[in-house]
Parts: structure tokens; sequence; C-alpha cells
């Protein structure tokens, strides 16, 4: 019986026409309760939990939970923080802000369905990222898709409304559309490695996912 990892709940009902995807009990996601599962793995009781940790857009889910392992180091931003009253948030808007953190500053970096509503090119982006990352620092984070079979998509930023927006991108706050670019543009970042998390499809099932459903991505720095 599937089981959700963040409340313990046993009940899943169908969400925007994906079955059993939201957790009866506390609401969360898929990617709520594969991140949680990915962060055990990946983050926490590692090294680089021992240092400041960025996390975007913090989700009430996961928030709690994080900081009771993260402690001081953990550090929570959005261009909006009165979005989300459950965590202190710093006020930051990328990618203007990415240059009031200094080279390595950070050993985890963490923003779940968020490079798709950054301005400009992702490509960018990653790379503001990845400087922020400590050595052996990792950043770990999911994104809609990518949608296999078309290139990625951008300039939903300069669309003049949602409905353009939620047309061509399906969200309207979406500025982009991640394709088959992604993965190979996250394997050319310089000074470190890229993969996809190691969560299997028993473990998926275990959380109600459904197999390869809310990937998450990982690049770790070298060091």
């Amino acid at each position: 019986m599937a089981t959700c990892n963040i409340c313990g709940g046993s009940e899943f009902e169908d969400f925007r026409g994906r079955p059993f995807e939201k957790c009866s009990t506390c609401g969360s996601l898929a990617r709520h309760r594969v991140g949680w599962a990915v962060y055990g793995q990946e983050l926490l009781g590692t090294k680089n939990a021992e240092g400041y940790v960025l996390h975007l857009a913090p989700e009430p889910w996961l928030f709690p939970k994080l900081k009771e392992e993260l402690t001081s180091g953990y550090l929570c931003a959005d261009p909006s923080p009165k979005t989300y009253p459950h965590a202190p948030c710093l006020k930051l808007y990328f990618p203007q802000d990415f240059s009031l953190f200094p080279d390595g500053y950070f050993t985890a970096i963490l923003h779940n369905h968020v490079l798709e509503h950054i301005p400009g090119h992702y490509g960018d982006h990653l790379k503001e990222f990845t400087r922020l990352l400590a050595p052996g620092g990792k950043m770990i984070f999911s994104i809609p898709g990518p949608y296999k079979g078309q290139p990625t998509k951008e300039g939903g930023e300069h669309l003049a409304t949602d409905a353009e927006r939620l047309e061509q991108f399906l969200q309207e706050d979406h500025y982009r559309l991640f394709g088959d670019d992604f993965e190979p543009t996250m394997e050319a970042l310089p000074d470190g490695v890229f993969w996809k998390d190691a969560l299997t499809d028993e473990a998926r099932a275990a959380l109600s996912v459904r197999p390869r459903k809310a990937p998450f991505f990982i690049w770790q720095r070298d060091g």
C-alpha cells in the first residue's frame, strides 16, 4: 500500500487528470513526496547539509521538515515572500539578484518548478546557480517536463497576457517549456557532474507516484 512520506497518509486522489497524485491527508503532490525522498538520499545527513542551503519557493509540505533537519544554515527565498507565510523568506529576484552572492556560497540549492518562472535564458541561470555552489555542493531541482520531441521554447515574459502564456506555456506564469535540449545543457555545464535522481519506480509506487514521473535532477560541483 502506498504511503505519503511527508504525513504518513495512505489515501490519494486524482489531481488535474493525474490519478492518485494528491495525498488526501496533507495535500502533497507527487513532486513533493519524490523531493523529500531525494533530499533524504542526496542531502540530509551529508556534508552538503552542513553549510548554507538555499531553498527557493519553499513548499509548505517541505519547509518544516527541512528546517528541522538543516537548522540555522537553511535559507528560503522568493520574489514574493508573502506567498509563503509559513516560511521566513528573503526577497530575491532572479536573475538580477544572483550577484548578491559570491562564488561557492551555498553547499546546496533546492528549487522545484521554479526555473520556468525566471525570465531570460535558462542556460544563463543554470550557470549562475552552479557558480554559487561550493566544491562538492549540489543543486537538486525539478522542472515541468522536459517535453520530448521538441526544443525548449522560451520568451513567455514578453507575451502581453496571461492567456497567451497559458496557451503557449501551459500555465499563466510560466515563461518556458523545457524540451530535448535540457539534459544536454545540464551535461555541458563545466566543473561538475549531472545526473537524474536514483529513485526507482518501486520507490515511486510506494509514494503513490507513477513510473518515471516527477523526475528530480541533480548537479554536483567537482570537489
